[in-house]
């Protein structure tokens, strides 16, 4: 790993960063809008509430006293994603590999650039945000793949600066979305229409926009402001701004809530898309967490901190019911067959932790 300064919640290039959340979301349409005005503003975000978020965390579990299967990963293993049985893994060679969920056995190794934002499946697909050879750190290309046996099905140029870094993917009911890099208010929103795996339309981003996910109808976009904005994918209009902790970056989109991870202060702020509020704000870890990673699964909510391994919450209370260590630098984190995944990428590691 080599050592490289960190701005407030991203990672270092390459071997010395944080890493991030890979997610599964669970896309639900038909939802109510929320009230943004008519010149495409939200107003004020609506007050997140700090219910639970001071409560202790349980002591944690060691993994090793676990039945825990762990693989060695090269060069760098980063972002996770479940998708039908498989979790999929950035960074290790040649790229992109394909674990069975369950045996951990390599299923699918995809060649690829580096991969540094967080994953996302839809339309039968995976989809990846890739560096493109021979330009640095610009990630210009969205890569689509055929989840089934790995075969890249198109890349997908994207318009210059190229896609954040340290941001994420989105799938909406018709189209998959990347945030496109840029100072402050100077980002944008654009669209990949994957019928024709080709750039539909762009956006004006909220200022300071992070990373994104799609649910609900809508199109949600964590801003270093301390909010999420919910967007209408037809135009880009903000729809509602809710309030939340501070460093709001990743977000996971469950049955019935959008999560976000708050870097800056540890915790996971829980949005109730029916009123467009945030309905809790849980402490996840005992420090801050400068990469990360949330995912949802049934039963828990998973996040990946640093001060921990990993924490999990009970939906039904909204309180950490479970902690894993030891600590091991930044990673990300999925869930599948009742086991939660963790990469470490400061170890070169890929760990698969039982969850009953």
């Amino acid at each position: 790993m080599r050592p490289a300064p960190r701005r407030p919640g991203a990672r270092a290039p390459r071997s010395g960063r944080a890493c991030t959340l890979a997610v599964t979301a669970v896309l639900l349409g038909g939802c109510t809008s929320g009230g943004g005005t008519d010149d495409g503003s939200a107003g004020s975000p609506s007050a997140a509430p700090s219910s639970a978020s001071a409560a202790p965390l349980p002591p944690a579990e060691n993994i090793r006293s676990l039945d825990v299967m762990s693989f060695p990963a090269h060069p760098f293993p980063d972002f996770a994603l479940t998708v039908d049985g498989r979790v999929w893994v950035s960074g290790v060679d040649p790229g992109i590999v394909g674990y069975d969920a369950v045996s951990g056995e390599v299923r699918a190794r995809v060649p690829a650039g580096e991969v540094p934002l967080a994953m996302e499946q839809g339309f039968g697909s995976l989809w990846a945000g890739e560096v493109e050879a021979d330009t640095g750190d610009r990630i210009g290309t969205v890569v689509r793949i055929d989840p089934g046996n790995g075969r890249i099905l198109a890349r997908v140029p994207v318009p210059g600066p190229g896609l954040r870094p340290e941001s994420s993917l989105a799938v909406t009911d018709d189209a998959v979305w990347g945030l496109l890099d840029g100072e402050g208010d100077g980002r944008m929103l654009v669209a990949i229409d994957p019928a024709d795996n080709a750039v539909r339309s762009t956006f004006p981003a909220p200022p300071a926009a992070e990373a994104l996910r799609g649910g609900f109808g809508s199109l949600w976009v964590a801003t270093g402001r301390q909010s999420v904005a919910r967007i209408d994918p037809a135009d880009g209009r903000v729809q509602a701004t809710v309030a939340t902790g501070f460093g709001s970056r990743f977000m996971a989109v469950g049955r019935d809530a959008v999560w976000v991870l708050n870097q800056d202060d540890g915790t996971a702020s829980r949005i109730d898309p029916g009123t467009d509020a945030a309905v809790a704000t849980v402490r996840v870890s005992e420090g801050r967490v400068s990469g990360g990673d949330i995912a949802v699964a049934d039963d828990a909510v998973w996040v990946r901190t640093e001060t921990e391994l990993a924490t999990a919450v009970d939906p039904a209370t909204n309180r950490v019911v479970r902690v894993l260590g030891p600590p091991a630098g930044s990673g990300s984190v999925a869930v599948a067959d009742g086991a939660v995944w963790i990469t470490v990428h400061d170890q070169l590691v890929i760990h698969r932790v039982p969850t009953g």
